[in-house]
């Protein structure tokens, strides 16, 4: 993700470039009251900034907006922009830390829920886009409605999504789908005067001692597509 800023000065053979949505900034302001500065507060027009420098490169901007800017950086770094919940990069790095305590130390077993929206096209295609941006949303907000802190919900692809539940067997992974399942089937969103209803079909998979990463996420998919093809609005387990 491209972070705009203020004014960005690139230093390189004694030549100075500089790119900047202030007035006031030249090479000869630069050398004067910019050059070598790190992490120091410059006043330009009766306006304070903040000056960072690394390698030969100088960012220039106020001090709150580098806070928001870092912020948003880091949320678009973790998070899906859509629905709030992690993006699939995140997913996986959380699922590789608990596999790797639980091959190391043969304890504390892990599930997967992999979530995908029945007919989510369907929905797309008679109410529009927004609508399927919205159902996605619902969706998202049901989950997180029932789900323990210490899971891990996060949007996997399209209209896939991926529940970790830490320190969680293959028994009480099936009776939270069943609610998540449940809660979805009997939930009405309204859009555009429309009122809206969708399924969903889960997946359900428990960590083993012979899993890695890929045949986890193979074997629960495995087990949505079977509840895909059983019909729907149901769940499998593997």
């Amino acid at each position: 993700m491209e972070i705009n800023f203020n004014a960005i000065i690139t230093q390189k053979d004694n030549k100075v470039e500089i790119s900047s949505n202030i007035d006031g900034i030249d090479e000869k302001f630069f050398n004067e009251n910019i050059k070598n500065k790190n992490c120091d507060e410059i006043n330009i027009n009766n306006n304070k900034y903040w000056v960072i420098k690394k390698n030969n490169i100088y960012i220039i901007d106020k001090f709150e907006c580098f806070n928001n800017k870092i912020t948003e950086h880091k949320n678009n770094a973790l998070y899906d922009s859509l629905t709030g919940c992690y993006n699939k990069k995140e997913i996986q790095i959380f699922i590789e830390k608990l596999l790797y305590t639980y091959l190391r130390y043969k304890k504390e077993p892990f599930s997967l829920l992999m979530i995908d929206i029945d007919f989510f096209k369907k929905i797309n295609d008679t109410y529009g886009h927004l609508a399927g941006d919205k159902a996605l949303k619902e969706m998202t907000k049901i989950v997180f409605s029932l789900i323990r802190q210490s899971d891990f919900f996060g949007r996997y692809g399209g209209e896939e999504f991926l529940l970790v539940l830490p320190n969680t067997k293959i028994t009480g992974a099936i009776k939270l789908a069943k609610r998540i399942k449940d809660s979805i089937e009997n939930y009405i969103f309204k859009f555009d005067k429309n009122d809206i209803k969708f399924t969903v079909s889960i997946g359900v998979t428990s960590v083993g001692l012979n899993d890695d990463y890929e045949s986890l996420i193979s074997r629960v998919d495995e087990a949505l597509y079977e509840a895909k093809n059983k019909g729907r609005n149901r769940i499998e387990y593997r």
